[in-house]
């Protein structure tokens, strides 16, 4: 959570929506690619390919999502760290 000089509240779960919408309209005719990531868990990767999917359904092309994560030591298992996004031509 970040808070603006004049005291707004910007959440990542709640505006991640406004700020893909944005970025999007700030791109290329033809782009060769948009990526986001995150690190927090409060959204899943397929909302996120989801929100990528409608912002960018005027360019044609292919839309990954997945999780980050980090190996534990001697361990099989995986800590969950954040998410990615990306469109690409």
């Amino acid at each position: 959570m970040e808070e603006g000089h004049l005291g707004e509240v910007w959440q990542f779960e709640n505006n991640i929506a406004d700020l893909i919408n944005l970025c999007s309209k700030v791109l290329t005719e033809k782009p060769l690619f948009f990526l986001i990531n995150s690190y927090t868990t409060g959204i899943s990767a397929e909302v996120l390919s989801n929100l990528l999917r409608l912002n960018l359904k005027q360019h044609k092309g292919k839309i990954t999502s997945g999780e980050i994560g980090l190996p534990m030591t001697n361990s099989e298992l995986i800590l969950p760290c954040g998410i990615y996004g990306r469109w690409e031509e």
